[in-house]
Order: C-alpha cells, then sequence, then structure tokens
C-alpha cells in the first residue's frame, strides 16, 4: 500500500474514533496514547479491558474494550478495531461494546481500517484537532458506587408506609361507672395497643357487680386513666351546693387515696348546670364529660360530627350518645368516618361489655373487639389517634379539696328530712329487689298533710319495696354517731305486715345493708310503728331507713322520725290528727284478724304473730311476747331463737347497672339487689351490691348477732302466719 493509502487509512480511523466518542488518542511515535491528554474515566461497573493486539501483530497494539454504562445514548453500538488481513506492527483501533458517550449511534456496524500483508510502521503525527479536545469530560470525581440509593431502606420487598393524610381526628374511648365486666375490656384494648379512660362511682367499688380496687389498679397498671364519677351517682342538679361538692370531690379525693392522679370526671346522668360546672373545677378535675351533644343516628342530628380540640369548654365536653345494644359495627364506624371529614375530638362511652342481659346499656365484646380492630387499621392509614381524656385536654394534676362536712347529728332533733312527703319525692327514692311487680308513689291516704309515701305490690314471689332516703353524703341522709343507738319511727297504713330496712354510710361514701327490725302487724288505721337500733357500728356516718313491703298488698307511710336515744322524745306523746280515720283505710285492705285489730289510731303496733317455730322461741323472741307490748323491740334489739329456711339471694335484672342517658330519670331506677326474700335470712352476710342510684344490696348471709331478725316466710296480704325467723343478725359493719 503506498503512502498515501496509509494515510488515508489513518485518518479514517481517526475520524472514526472521533465520531464515535471514543478515547482521542495523540501518537508519540510509540503507538502508546499519553494518558496524561485524556485520563481514561473510572467505571464502577466491572469491564472487560483486552489490549489491542491482534492475531498475526508482532507489534504491541493499542485499543480498548469498554462495556458498562457510560453516558450517551449509545445503543448497540459494535466498534470493534478488528483488522482483517495480516497485521503486523502497531494496529490501533478500538472495541467498544456497551453505551459509549458522546454518540447516537444505533446498530452501527463501525470496522476500522483493513491493513493486510505490511507492518504499520510509526505514522507522522497529524496536527489535532483544535475541537477534538473539548470530547466531554466525564466527572472528575465519579462517586465510587453511584448506583445504590443513598438511603435505601432496611427491607426493600415491604413498601412504605404512606403518610397520614387528613385533618387529624382523635377517638376517646370511655367506660362508665365501674361494672365488673369492663375486665373483659382490657386485654381486647392491650392486644390493639389502645387504652381509654374509666370513670368509677368510689362508693360502689368492691361491691357485686362492680369493680375491686384490685381491677381498678390492673386497668390502671396498663396505661388506662381513672376518672371520677362521684360517690353514689345521684344526679347533681337535684342536690344543694354542699352535697355536690362532697359527690364531687370526694370522688376524686378517694380514688387520690388509692393513688391515683384524678383529672377528668363524667357527670352522672349526662345532667348538668353552671353551678355544678363551677364545682367541678373547684374540686380540681381539669374536665367533665357530658353525653348525647355528637351527631349520630341516635340523637342531636343537628350537632357537630366532633368534639373541637381544645374543647370550647372543657367542663362540658360533648360526646356521642352512650353505646348501647342497639349500636352496630356501622353506627361506631360512620362516626369516626363523620369525623374525620373536618377533624376533631370524638368520644365513645361504654358500660357493660357482655353477650347476655347483664343490663342495658351493653355492647357485646365481639362487636367491640371488632370496633377496636378497624380503628386499629384506620390510625394507620388516616390522620387518627386513640387517646385517654387527660392525654387531649393536658394540664398539670390540681391539689386537692375538702368538701362541707355534713351537718352533725343533734339530740332531741329529727334526722330525717323532708319526712311527711309535702315536698314530693325531695330526699327520698323508690327502692326495692327481688322478682315482684311494685308500684311507689306519693299521695293519700295522709297521717298528716297532705300526702305521705304509698307502696303497692301487684304480684310477689321475693324481695320487697320501700321509699328510703336518698343514698348520699348528708344533704339528705341522716348523720349518726357510732357507739350510739337511734329511735326509728314512722306512722303507717297497711295491709300486710311490715318492718324497717335499715343502711350504713361509711367514711368513704359507700352504702350498705345493715340489719331489719322486726315485724309490724297489719293496720287498717294509722299506727305507730317504732324500734331502737342496735350501737352503730365504728366508721359509720349515716343511716338510710324504711318500711318496706314484702307481700302482695298496700302500705302508706308518713311522718317518719330518726333520733338518737339519748335526749328522744317519748313516742306516746305524739298523736295521730283527728282526720286519720278508718275513713283513709285503702279500699283493697283485706280483713285481719285479732292479733292486728288491737292497734288502735295512735298507739304502737304489735309485732305479728310467728306461728310453728322451728325450735321453741325465748323470752326475748317477738313471738312469744304479748303483742299489745308498746315496744315490739322491747328496747333491747333482740329476736328470737327461732330458725327458719335460708333463702337466696335474688336481684331485678332491669334495677342493675346505671344508665347516663340525659333522659335517664334518677329517682325512677330501681333499688340494687337485696338479699333473699326479707322474710328468710340467711346465715352469713355476702357484700353488697348496690345499683345506682338505689340502695346496696341487703346482705344475703346475716351473721349471727342479736339484732332484730329479719322475718320468716312472708305471709299472704291479710295474714299473719309465718315461720320463726332465725336469731340472727346481718352486718356488723359496713
Amino acid at each position: 500500500m503506498n503512502f498515501r493509502s496509509r494515510i488515508t487509512g489513518l485518518l479514517a480511523l481517526l475520524a472514526a474514533a472521533v465520531i464515535g466518542g471514543s478515547v482521542l488518542f495523540s501518537f508519540n511515535g510509540s503507538g502508546t496514547p499519553p494518558s496524561a491528554i485524556h485520563p481514561a474515566p473510572t467505571h464502577s461497573s466491572s469491564s472487560s479491558s483486552s489490549g489491542g493486539t491482534h492475531p498475526g501483530s508482532p507489534g504491541s497494539g493499542s485499543g480498548s474494550n469498554n462495556s458498562g454504562n457510560n453516558s450517551g445514548n449509545n445503543s448497540g453500538n459494535n466498534n470493534s478495531g478488528n483488522n482483517s488481513g495480516n497485521n503486523s506492527g502497531n494496529n490501533s483501533g478500538s472495541n467498544n461494546s456497551g453505551n459509549n458517550s458522546g454518540s447516537n449511534n444505533s446498530g452501527n456496524n463501525n470496522s476500522g481500517s483493513n491493513n493486510s500483508g505490511s507492518n504499520n510502521p510509526p505514522a507522522p503525527t497529524p496536527t489535532p484537532t483544535p475541537t477534538q479536545t473539548t470530547q466531554p469530560t466525564p466527572d472528575p470525581t465519579p462517586t465510587s458506587d453511584p448506583t445504590p440509593d443513598p438511603t435505601p431502606t432496611s427491607d426493600p420487598t415491604t413498601p412504605p408506609t404512606p403518610p397520614a393524610t387528613g385533618p387529624k381526628t382523635i377517638v376517646s374511648l370511655t367506660f362508665d361507672d365501674g361494672d365488673a365486666n369492663q375486665m373483659t375490656a382490657l386485654p381486647m384494648l392491650q392486644s390493639h395497643g389502645m387504652v381509654g379512660t374509666f370513670y368509677i362511682i368510689t362508693g360502689y367499688v368492691g361491691a357485686p357487680g362492680y369493680l375491686t380496687q384490685g381491677q381498678i389498679a390492673t386497668i390502671a397498671a396498663a396505661g388506662n386513666e381513672i376518672g371520677g364519677h362521684t360517690v353514689t351517682h345521684p344526679d347533681l342538679t337535684t342536690l344543694p351546693n354542699d352535697e355536690v361538692q362532697r359527690q364531687v370531690c370526694e370522688s376524686r379525693n378517694t380514688l387520690a387515696s388509692w393513688g391515683y392522679q384524678v383529672t377528668s370526671f363524667a357527670y352522672p346522668f349526662a345532667d348538668t348546670n353552671d353551678a355544678d360546672e363551677a364545682i367541678v373545677q373547684e374540686c380540681g378535675y381539669n374536665s367533665a364529660r357530658m353525653l348525647g351533644d355528637i351527631a349520630s343516628r341516635f340523637g342531636c342530628a343537628d350537632c357537630g360530627a366532633a368534639e373541637r380540640t381544645p374543647p370550647r369548654d372543657p367542663y362540658y365536653l360533648k360526646a356521642l350518645d352512650q353505646v348501647d345494644s342497639t349500636w352496630t359495627l356501622e353506627d361506631l364506624q360512620t362516626a369516626v368516618i363523620n369525623a374525620e371529614k373536618k377533624g376533631g375530638w370524638l368520644i365513645y362511652t361504654f358500660h357493660n361489655l357482655c353477650d347476655d342481659s347483664c343490663g342495658d346499656p351493653s355492647v357485646s365484646p365481639a362487636l367491640f373487639d371488632q370496633f377496636l380492630t378497624w380503628l386499629q387499621a384506620r390510625e394507620a392509614t388516616d390522620n387518627l389517634s386513640v387517646q385517654t381524656v387527660d392525654s387531649v385536654i393536658g394540664g398539670t394534676v390540681k391539689p386537692l379539696v375538702t368538701p362541707p362536712a355534713p351537718p352533725a347529728p343533734v339530740d332531741g332533733v329529727n334526722g330525717v328530712q323532708n319526712p311527711g312527703f309535702e315536698d314530693g319525692s325531695e330526699c327520698w327514692y323508690q327502692a326495692g329487689y327481688g322478682t315482684n311487680t311494685a308500684a311507689l308513689g306519693i299521695g293519700t291516704p295522709a297521717h298528716s298533710g297532705t300526702q305521705a309515701g304509698q307502696v303497692t305490690i301487684t304480684e310477689y314471689t321475693d324481695g320487697d319495696a320501700k321509699w328510703l332516703q336518698s343514698f348520699d353524703l348528708g344533704g339528705c341522709a341522716p348523720a349518726v354517731t357510732a357507739g350510739e343507738t337511734y329511735s326509728l319511727r314512722a306512722w303507717y297504713q297497711s295491709t300486710a305486715v311490715t318492718q324497717f330496712a335499715v343502711y350504713l354510710r361509711d367514711s368513704a361514701g359507700a352504702w350498705s345493708y345493715w340489719t331489719s327490725s322486726p315485724w309490724f302487724a297489719p293496720s287498717a288505721t294509722w299506727s305507730h310503728a317504732v324500734w331502737t337500733t342496735p350501737v352503730i357500728p365504728d366508721g359509720v356516718t349515716g343511716i338510710s331507713f324504711g318500711l318496706n313491703l314484702f307481700s302482695v298488698g298496700t302500705l302508706s307511710v308518713d311522718d317518719v322520725e330518726l333520733y338518737n336515744t339519748v335526749g328522744a322524745p317519748d313516742p306516746d306523746a305524739s298523736t295521730p290528727p283527728d282526720s286519720a280515720t278508718t275513713d283513709d283505710t285503702p279500699s283493697d285492705s283485706p280483713a285481719t284478724d285479732s292479733a292486728s285489730s288491737d292497734a288502735t289510731s295512735g298507739s304502737t303496733p304489735a309485732i305479728a304473730p310467728l306461728s310453728a317455730p322451728a325450735t321453741d322461741p325465748s323470752s326475748t323472741d317477738p313471738a312469744s311476747t304479748d303483742t299489745s307490748s308498746t315496744d315490739p323491740s322491747g328496747g333491747t334489739g333482740s329476736a328470737g331463737t327461732g330458725s327458719a329456711a335460708s333463702g337466696s339471694a335474688s336481684s331485678d335484672p332491669a334495677s342493675t347497672g346505671t344508665d347516663d342517658s340525659a333522659s335517664s330519670d334518677a329517682s325512677g331506677d330501681a333499688a340494687p339487689a337485696d338479699p333473699g326474700t326479707p322474710s328468710t335470712p340467711p346465715a352469713t352476710p355476702p357484700a353488697a351490691a348496690p345499683t345506682p342510684p338505689a340502695a346496696p344490696a341487703e346482705p344475703a348471709e346475716p351473721a349471727a348477732s342479736t339484732a332484730p331478725a329479719d322475718p320468716g316466710t312472708a305471709p299472704d296480704a291479710g295474714t299473719t302466719s309465718a315461720a320463726a325467723p332465725a336469731n340472727t343478725d346481718p352486718v356488723s359493719a359496713p
């Protein structure tokens, strides 16, 4: 090949190198490109670089085989420096596979110069083109590994959780009253990583059907909040301010004495007023919850979908209606979905958790768990969180406040408020237990004034019905002093035997059944029942009592009195008004036998005679005493030694649990379960079982003592035949 052909081939090779974006060489006569002119870029890929020595070339060839990802849009370029023929000497070419920089070569098969049959002597150094040195220069400081994500996830197979969207929504799960079956909620809350606020009625703690102190401690240890719900669950709007202070402050003080930092309160019966709100604040609470002020299908359609955060009035927290057995999962979910549209605070209120008739308001554990499962998933995808009331409200724990003390008992002064029912049911409530059909009201006949308490039972299996002084902290219930005895008195007319049922309040404000008097015989005219209590036990501060009816019949009660026996007026000094005649006898009064017909107006009635005692009665047995005695108790409070078959405790399902809805009527709730039929006193006392706002349970099993006994089997109306009572005494301390 002549010299001109050589020059042409070299220029073609050089042009191909420039067009293909390969590294430019400035030949210095040795066939080796100075690296200082264009330093080779460093690539992280493991490219295979083979020398440019071609078969048949005795000299050293120089070339490059670049594989890897270089910048530029090169697809499928196969630039090879293969020389066909016999190449001897220094052949220069490039073998570039992959994507090369600086050139858009697609599918090109570019072959370098075909030199055959001769060696290639050193070519004259061509004058470099000025623009050849402006080839795009790779990043002079490339990263050692540009391919990995600078912040890779630890588990690339798990997609990242999308951020929560939408307005912030808070859900609070609250539980009222301290019902024992609320323990069912605890493991479900824990399994879903949630907590709630439990509002406790301190006067009911430890009673049958209610949480114990140990269970409350377990709930608190799991991170749940403990709040106040008064001592005895009254409607605060019906009480004087000093009694409201005792109910609200003492509830918090008692919980604090058990080791809890209490900042949240819930109004019983969802009823309050400005004065009560101020007292709640004065007692040291940071918030107080109402009910029924958030829209749902159960009411308040024109209300908002959620409470504000922070609330406009923390002492009137708006909440949904209480959840009961009519709520569905869709109802629970819909409230959340509606609240999420604008955000805010949604408060749910639960009472009983059970599958059977444990008392409404209730919800099944399965439904409750389904709701928590749905809420938990929503926490991850929506801007929602489940928090206690205290965590939403915030604030410091305020000092405890001592409320006003209840009125002290005064010797010679009647301790009963509204003793003649002239102010209606003020300071009284309807009480009872067992299986019977009872109606209680206020009307005629009356011993004095214009009205009296009325009790009627039309169907009877067991239990009783009665009017009692309100179970409170001193506003209505008479105060008593431990170690003293008291004279209980009431005027009555009755078609059946009756007796005083007595309850005591301890220093913590809790009420429990204590004892019952002997029977008083039926009386067609107004008769005076008088009985002296045993010694008041230590730790007792208040008393509540009333004549009861425990068989089919009617009973009218009026002018009820309580005196300390020291300085008490003579009961015989009290005489009925001239208007109290047999014309006031209830129309359905059956005929009575001679045992009760001797009870004349103004006299103390005889104790109903007892028949067929299991054992011979002692001289202190009322059945063996003269039925014309003026004091059926003999002033000793002792009972006969006869025995009777023991009875089992029973309770009225309708009287269990409390309903805090705004439509509830505190005065219409039934009394808590008393023990078995009062005529069949069992042998040992059980714990008290209050059912708000009525009385706690009478003991099912009284302990032996010298106090008067409950009667034997209750007689039918108009009869006086009964089994002898056992010589037993109910609980010696509340």
